[in-house]
């Protein structure tokens, strides 16, 4: 394992974390889920490094950590934009639900609509029956 190697595959996974970020921003669940595949890849390669035991020099291993600390904001900012959409969705079923549960009430028994003034408690034509 050379330092190029490492070098080049943390600068892809770097590329790579940008593309899911564009795509989480537009909303393009097709190259968000390809990103994440190339992502899971990549970290696969880069676990079969030996970063730990290696001879790199400081400037290269001072690089690699400058390149690390790029990558964690990147992904600490992806994971802020999936957890502000995962909100939005949520607050979007929410209403969808607050109104399929507000026209639940608008119609009685037999299915009949009613008007906000009528109940929707068994009338006295239907107690005398």
């Amino acid at each position: 394992m050379s330092y190029s190697e490492v070098y080049n595959s943390f600068l892809e996974l770097k590329e790579i974390l940008n593309q899911k970020k564009e795509a989480i921003i537009k909303k393009d669940l097709e190259t968000l889920n390809l990103t994440d595949e190339a992502i899971i890849v990549l970290v696969e390669k880069i676990n079969k490094f030996d970063i730990l035991n290696n001879d790199f020099s400081s400037e290269e291993k001072e690089n690699l950590k400058k390149l690390g600390e790029e990558i964690k904001i990147i992904q600490e900012n992806n994971e802020i934009l999936i957890k502000h959409s995962l909100g939005v969705i949520n607050n979007i079923l929410s209403g969808i639900l607050n109104i399929a549960q507000n026209d639940k009430y608008s119609y009685n028994a037999k299915g009949v609509g009613c008007q906000n003034s009528e109940s929707l408690d068994i009338s006295s034509i239907t107690e005398e029956a």
